[in-house]
């Protein structure tokens, strides 16, 4: 006699309100087993993506001097333009 066979005999011995749990129950385990499956199939693609060497982000200005340095203590304007000090 198989497991299906083993089930359905012993569902022809139980109530009705126990019959409803039992198949809200297998609902559960039929979603549950395919939720699992979905996230193991995410994990490993995850893992097969991480098996590649990542290549290191580039930035435009990586390595390049600037064009020109401003001190940002400096004047705005040359003191030889003050008004005031000629």
């Amino acid at each position: 006699m198989t497991l299906k066979d083993l089930l359905i005999q012993e569902l022809d011995n139980v109530s009705d309100p126990l019959i409803v749990e039992v198949l809200d129950f297998l609902r559960f385990l039929k979603a549950k087993q395919a939720q699992d499956s979905a996230v193991l199939q995410v994990d490993r693609a995850s893992l097969s993506s991480a098996s590649q060497p990542e290549q290191p982000p580039s930035y435009s200005l990586q390595g390049k001097q600037p064009y020109c340095y401003d001190d940002p203590f400096a004047p705005a304007i040359p003191t030889e333009d003050w008004e005031v000090l000629q």
